[in-house]
């Protein structure tokens, strides 16, 4: 299980194809955008199986949820848990009634008897005594990542949430595209745009290579060792510079800007442009092989 944030009405960067003309008229160079910044959260949880428990999805407010948020929410075709809180994130009471409205509702019964494994962060919403007393009374092994290793360890930041986070961009993209950019996106929008990216990405195909990637599912290790066992002499190798020092490797580095800078005539881009300085030329020598040292000049 883990959470994500949405800010309502902006997009991530996308990348957009233009004929020379438009480009050159300066008429359409950025993206429509609402630039909402209301805060959404979702705490998801993703099974081995390939399963997805249903979302919740936690509302910035502090007067409860608004029928006008959750108009779009169809009681035969959405399984889908609200809930709100001061800032938009989870807190104690949030991660209890998760707990108990949600994973154990939705897993139970095709856990039977067995034990279920629940794997979270160490965020204090996860790990409180009351949640803690749950999960011991109701067969759930609760499991605590390490601190700062969420990025490489968690299935749903390596795999799930940037993909969601794209389709959500595109989804609001659309929306926008639709309405001419001539009416605010709001949380009254969110939802019918969220689930499309929430179907679109929690497919089971997609949930068990999360597992695989980081080696929750099948077991193994060396799923996350590999990406920190490279030793410096392989890093250096793998720049592909020249051997004979500075010149070489220049080009090398002159290559890489041409192709990662777009917009060639700023300053910025000038600067890292200029060309460094050519080596000092090797003293002249006489036919004796002695060095020529010219006098200097004295004002």
């Amino acid at each position: 299980m883990d959470e994500k944030g949405f800010f309502v009405g902006v997009a991530k960067p996308s990348k957009r194809v233009f004929t020379k003309a438009l480009w050159a008229s300066k008429e359409a160079r950025t993206a429509v955008q609402d630039g909402n910044r209301e805060w959404i959260a979702l705490l998801a949880c993703v099974c081995a199986s390939g399963e997805a428990l249903p979302p919740a999805l936690i509302y910035q407010g502090v007067s409860g949820i608004q029928s006008a948020w959750v108009e779009a929410v169809e009681v035969q075709k959405h399984e889908v848990f609200f809930s709100n809180s001061a800032t938009g994130w989870t807190n104690n009471d949030i991660g209890l009634s998760w707990l108990r409205n949600v994973f154990q509702r939705c897993s139970k019964d095709s856990a039977g008897r067995d034990f279920r494994l629940l794997i979270v962060d160490g965020h204090g919403s996860h790990l409180t005594i009351e949640l803690i007393e749950f999960c011991d009374a109701h067969r759930i092994l609760l499991s605590v990542f390490p601190p700062h290793a969420t990025h490489s360890l968690q299935p749903l930041d390596v795999v799930v949430f940037a993909p969601i986070a794209k389709h959500y961009s595109s989804e609001l993209d659309r929306h926008l595209q639709q309405s001419l950019g001539l009416t605010r996106v709001t949380k009254r929008d969110f939802f019918s745009i969220f689930w499309e990216s929430w179907g679109t990405t929690m497919r089971p195909d997609l949930i068990p290579k999360s597992f695989e990637a980081t080696g929750v599912w099948p077991v193994d290790a060396q799923a996350v060792l590999k990406r920190f066992t490279t030793t410096t002499s392989e890093r250096d190798g793998s720049q592909q510079t020249g051997d004979n020092g500075d010149g070489d490797s220049w080009k090398e580095l002159r290559k890489i800007w041409a192709s990662a800078v777009s917009e060639t005539s700023s300053s910025e881009a000038k600067r890292l442009a200029i060309a460094p300085a050519p080596p000092p030329a090797p003293p002249k020598t006489t036919t004796r092989g002695r060095q020529i040292i010219k006098p200097s000049k004295f004002n």
